[in-house]
């Protein structure tokens, strides 16, 4: 699954695989602003089919913690 979430992020943000890593986190690259981080949270929920909790949302802010996130909503 990580590897799936990281592709979804690299495709988000139109950047290259290599770019994002585990602990790659919005603001790091131009790419990843607010909007991207919107965007990456929205898709992911989508193609997943998943929903993060509102009170959640303003901590995924590193490639690390979405990860995080997504197992624990696929595994609960």
């Amino acid at each position: 699954m990580d590897t799936q979430v990281k592709e979804i992020i690299a495709r988000v943000l139109n950047v290259d695989m290599g770019v994002i890593t585990d602990n790659l986190s919005s603001g790091d690259i131009p790419e990843w602003d607010s909007v991207g981080n919107l965007a990456i949270i929205s898709t992911i929920e989508q193609e997943l089919n998943i929903e993060f909790p509102l009170e959640d949302l303003f901590d995924l802010t590193s490639v690390q913690s979405i990860i995080d996130e997504v197992n624990k909503l696929l595994n609960a």
